[in-house]
């Protein structure tokens, strides 16, 4: 195996022996991510490059959203709907125009999304027996 499958065999382990609030938490950092490679793609005027990373952010906003449960959720789970349909038409735009402001705003919105994700997680993980250490993150090539 070459270094690339090891990495890549590393992820799918981490991914699914992962719990439900972590998996939604490498969501939220992937897309934060991806949202900022995007940025940096405009910056060098590499469209493909854009796409790419605008796509990527796409798909894991589009899987947050069809993951809420609206009945068990209730007002919150339809409020994060409402943003999460906001976040997908801004990427939308970015895509079509190279709109910097409109990923800005996504990671507006992304950012604190996460933090309260992670601040749940740790809370719900918590059993008095020291810190929570995070997973170290392993740069990816996508």
């Amino acid at each position: 195996m070459v270094p690339s499958r090891y990495h890549n065999q590393y992820r799918k382990n981490e991914i699914s022996t992962s719990s439900q609030g972590r998996l939604i938490l490498m969501m939220y950092e992937g897309a934060i991510k991806f949202t900022t490679m995007a940025l940096q793609s405009i910056e060098k005027g590499d469209i493909a490059g854009q796409g790419k990373y605008i796509n990527k952010t796409h798909d894991i906003i589009n899987e947050l959203s069809v993951a809420l449960d609206l009945k068990k959720g209730g007002e919150v789970a339809q409020r994060l709907e409402s943003l999460y349909q906001f976040m997908l038409s801004q990427l939308t735009r970015a895509n079509i125009k190279a709109d910097r402001k409109a990923l800005e705003t996504v990671i507006k919105i992304l950012s604190p999304l996460g933090e309260a994700w992670e601040q749940l997680f740790h809370a719900s993980t918590n059993t008095g027996q020291g810190g929570y250490q995070p997973p170290k993150n392993i740069s990816s090539k996508c």
